[in-house]
């Protein structure tokens, strides 16, 4: 992961080349270029509460911030499919002018080592034998690697919507096809792709060392976050083009309408599940964190009078310093809750919660004060300009 800073940005004028007459000043420049979708991280910022607050609840912890054991979908299974929408949106816009192969390369690489050294952390198994290769920050390697790659044919919203439709439709097929062949006529633990494919890759080098069936992070899940993340980049072009018209939060409102449509339509072949990550559970999360950015465009990018414009800059500041640090505050409050359980018996997270607490059930303040810590840590990289990325 790196770091970088506003002020490291800065050119020293004083020493810089005198531009040719007619030539355009990097200060115009600078003016020119246009500033951040605030949407993208207000929306952001609030998937961090939720992924924060979620994540802190300490046992026993309601059925709905647990993952379904198969089908169906819970709370909590949104929670990352909400953040590849949003990752998938924040793509698009870097990606929308063609990004050196290199900045690509040093991503793929820095994600990939980083999610390995998540699952070393993050389990206590760290022998060679059962170590985990698969998991979040590995999906997110692959996906930003295929949407830059993508991005050099396909250049619009109109493109990237087809795009995420056709896979989508395809991947439908293909499991629906599978399940032909399953003796109850539907995907189980014992009879699906990825205990087959991701078994025979990975062996015991998969989630829960195969023993459930599924690697939900594995080669077959990989194909339904594609289908999340292109509807978040089919978002992020809409954004982008519509971004200076008081129509965009209804162009967002319309993709969100279609990906959820969709969605139902594919869970008459395939059902909704974060498990496999099918199409239809895949549409589904995504027409949500579309629907979600709509309202932030709403809220804060169409066009405003200044004393509104200005008002609302302010308003969003909480929520923003968040969003720009998505990375860091989502996967380390994960880092972080996982040590503090695994530390001492009652563990550490336990002694903080009763430390805290002001009744006989200390699992409030727990995630209070959790929430608190990272938004404060947020706060102050923010004003220090300091985000972290890969």
């Amino acid at each position: 992961m790196t770091t970088t800073s506003s002020d490291s940005l800065a050119l020293d004028a004083r020493h810089a080349p005198r531009p040719a007459e007619g030539t355009p000043r990097p200060a115009d420049v600078a003016a020119a270029k246009p500033g951040r979708i605030t949407a993208l991280d207000w929306a952001r910022g609030l998937f961090l509460i939720l992924s924060v607050c979620s994540e802190a609840v300490l046992a026993p912890r309601p059925e709905q911030l647990v993952h379904a054991t198969w089908s169906g979908i819970t709370a909590y299974d949104l929670i990352f499919p909400l953040f590849v929408t949003l990752s998938g949106a924040g793509l698009a816009l870097a990606y929308k002018n063609r990004a050196p192969a290199r900045v690509t390369a040093r991503r793929v690489v820095v994600l990939l080592l980083a999610g390995l050294a998540y699952n070393a952390v993050t389990t206590a198994e760290l022998t060679w034998e059962t170590f985990r290769l698969t998991g979040p920050l590995q999906v997110y390697a692959v996906l930003v690697l295929v949407i830059a790659v993508l991005h050099r044919w396909v250049h619009t919203a109109r493109g990237w919507a087809l795009t995420t439709l056709l896979v989508a439709a395809a991947v439908a097929v293909a499991l629906a096809w599978w399940a032909t062949g399953c003796a109850t006529g539907a995907l189980t633990p014992e009879c699906n792709p990825s205990l087959v494919i991701d078994g025979r890759l990975l062996g015991s080098h998969m989630y829960a060392q195969g023993r459930l069936g599924h690697d939900p992070e594995g080669l077959v899940a990989i194909a339904g976050t594609f289908v999340t993340a292109a509807a978040g980049v089919t978002a992020g072009h809409l954004m982008v083009r519509y971004r200076r018209s008081p129509l965009a939060p209804a162009w967002l409102l319309g993709w969100a309408a279609v990906a959820l449509g969709a969605g139902v339509l594919l869970a008459q072949w395939v059902e909704p599940m974060k498990r496999l990550w099918t199409p239809s559970f895949a549409l589904l999360a995504a027409g949500l964190g579309v629907a979600i950015l709509a309202i932030g465009f709403l809220l804060h990018d169409v066009p405003a009078p200044a004393w509104w414009a200005g008002l609302r800059g302010r308003l969003a500041v909480l929520l923003v310093a968040l969003g720009r640090n998505s990375l860091l505050v989502y996967f380390g409050s994960h880092v972080v809750h996982s040590l503090l359980l695994r530390s001492g018996e009652p563990s550490a997270a336990v002694r903080i919660a009763e430390a805290v607490a002001r009744d006989a059930d200390p699992r409030l303040e727990f995630v209070l004060l959790s929430l608190a810590a990272w938004w404060l840590l947020a706060l102050v990289l923010h004003s220090r300009r300091i985000y972290v990325h890969a």
